[in-house]
């Protein structure tokens, strides 16, 4: 037990009383910095023509508008068909996931597997296929 020293009394509380003091846990959420300011995934989504997209769409037109963004995620990550397994396609990817589900994102929430099975998802072209070295490729549906 501790005394509080230079105290005379609590308000509400008489001297010699004894208070017990609860600690709880408090989680603190700081900002965290991303690579890529999400405003600029919000503009290259208003830019992509039609309702859906893949990840080849956005990085072609995230390229256009973006460039040195783009430029410094290939340094950093690489880019597909490098033999890396994460690379600027993964990050904006998923990047994108994290977005959709936001109350303000311009996406639909993206469907996961474990949900929706592969309702979200859709087969690669051959083309795809070599630059991606996916089976698969997830589909994104704006609001």
């Amino acid at each position: 037990m501790f005394e509080a020293q230079g105290i005379e009394t609590l308000d509400g509380f008489s001297q010699g009383q004894v208070i017990f003091l609860e600690i709880v846990p408090v989680k603190v959420y700081m900002d965290k910095k991303t690579l890529l300011a999400e405003e600029k995934i919000a503009d290259t989504v208003q830019m992509i023509p039609g309702n859906a997209f893949t990840i080849l769409d956005f990085v072609g037109v995230f390229k256009k508008l973006h460039l040195e963004d783009w430029r410094r995620l290939v340094q950093r990550f690489g880019q597909f068909g490098e033999k890396r397994r994460y690379t600027m396609a993964t990050y904006l990817s998923n990047r994108l996931d994290l977005y959709s589900p936001k109350p303000h994102s311009l996406l639909k929430p993206l469907v996961h597997y474990r949900e929706g099975r592969f309702a979200d998802r859709r087969r690669t072209t051959p083309q795809e296929w070599h630059i991606l070295g996916s089976p698969w490729i997830a589909v994104y549906r704006k609001r």
